[in-house]
């Protein structure tokens, strides 16, 4: 808009001139020299009604020329527009895709509507490594663009696209597009490419639910389902509340965080109060063994072994600190 502004200005100053001209060559009312204006800037040809002598066609031939390369202006302004942000997207699109080359074990998230823009906050704020797929250049340019966020401009159910998102060496994935059928043929896709991948989709009908797990998605998350078993909660116990903000991360300091128990690691083989975990403040919370059976709540003598993961709260430097000395050699 800013940049047809000026072009509009200038029509606007001509028929100005045109409408004043007019109507002191033939003395007629604004309407109607509005009117000769407006024919002829627009070239459409007309007979005039009355002769209007040297000085009128002096006028109307200087008028005639200014309209037309007003025009010839503005159809070459609009062509060279066009033409630079197509170059400015494809430039654009080509530096995206020399970052994302040089990425490995990044998170992929499929569509940037709401929930998409929320989990895009929230990985930004861990400072961890993702691409965002999106369809919609004007959601790219609201949400993406002033926020530095790493993206790609296409329909994730493209597989080439996944392929350009680093699929191959990507850690995980969000398929959280607005139709379940986008979704489901996402975590097809990815989980084909890229077994080990850890998947994570959103289904609004239980029904997809079940076939996205089939899929291979290792979560299915109904934000509806799920939002109002929160309520629910909250509205039962009140106390609850504080917890809920803990995981959803309201509370900036803290942070809800799975660490696996590996082999040779900091904890494997250690019970909970041994640990390195009670000194660095932070709180076992559930225990996942290896056979897949859960422990909640957790005890300072209950035994971490390799295989395992744990459910940890603290400090989002705490953790950030374990995680980063547990994988030093």
């Amino acid at each position: 808009m800013k940049r047809i502004f000026p072009v509009i200005s200038l029509i606007t100053l001509l028929l100005v001139v045109g409408t004043v001209g007019f109507s002191a060559i033939t003395g007629r009312g604004p309407i109607e020299c509005l009117y000769l204006s407006v024919i002829t800037l627009m070239t459409v040809g007309y007979r005039e009604p009355e002769p209007i002598g040297e000085a009128g066609m002096v006028f109307v031939i200087v008028y005639l020329l200014c309209g037309a390369s007003t025009f010839m202006y503005l159809i070459t302004s609009i062509g060279r527009w066009i033409v630079s942000d197509q170059v400015r997207h494809a430039l654009e699109q080509r530096r995206m895709q020399q970052t994302i080359n040089k990425m490995s074990e990044h998170l992929i998230v499929c569509g940037c509507g709401q929930m998409g823009e929320i989990i895009c906050r929230q990985l930004a704020n861990q400072k961890c490594e993702f691409v965002v797929i999106e369809n919609s250049i004007e959601r790219i340019q609201e949400v993406c663009v002033p926020e530095g966020w790493t993206y790609l401009h296409g329909d994730a159910t493209d597989d080439g696209m996944l392929e350009r998102a680093g699929l191959l060496r990507a850690g995980g994935l969000a398929a959280v597009l607005s139709s379940d059928a986008d979704n489901l043929y996402v975590v097809l896709t990815a989980s084909m490419d890229n077994q080990p991948l850890a998947i994570v989709a959103r289904a609004a009908e239980e029904s997809a639910a079940r076939k996205l797990k089939q899929a291979g998605a290792r979560h299915v998350i109904n934000p509806y389902r799920a939002g109002a078993i929160r309520i629910a909660r909250l509205m039962l116990h009140s106390g609850f509340e504080n917890l809920m903000e803990i995981v959803d991360g309201h509370h900036a300091d803290l942070e809800l965080a799975e660490l696996p128990v590996d082999d040779g690691g900091p904890l494997a083989g250690l019970v909970v109060s041994q640990s390195p975990l009670p000194e660095r403040e932070l709180m076992v919370i559930a225990i996942r063994h290896a056979d897949g059976s859960r422990q909640m709540p957790v005890g300072g003598g209950d035994l971490m072994s390799q295989g395992d993961s744990i459910l940890v709260v603290g400090k989002q430097a705490a953790i950030h600190e374990f995680v980063a000395e547990s994988k030093t050699p």
